[in-house]
């Protein structure tokens, strides 16, 4: 199977991307994703056990913050838990 990508991008207000960051949690803890970005739509299915990565940066000019969840959706068993949170 090819990979398939998704990506949003874009300038939007900080109430917009917050209600955005909720609708994805939300579809996640039902246990479905549905995304889609110009041409390509596709549908997740996460597994129990995800894969999580959240990263900061700060600098005199920019903040940022990443947020990472990946996850096998063959083998839930298989995501282990890295760093601290």
């Amino acid at each position: 199977m090819s990979t398939k990508t998704a990506r949003m991008g874009g300038v939007m207000g900080v109430w917009e991307a917050a209600d955005r960051l909720e609708r994805l949690a939300q579809e996640l803890r039902a246990g479905s994703l549905g995304l889609s970005a110009g041409r390509v739509s596709m549908h997740l299915s996460p597994a129990v056990m995800l894969d999580v990565e959240i990263r900061a940066s700060q600098a005199s000019d920019r903040e940022g913050l990443d947020v990472r969840l990946s996850w096998s959706p063959h083998r839930p068993e298989a995501a282990s838990l890295r760093g601290e949170f």
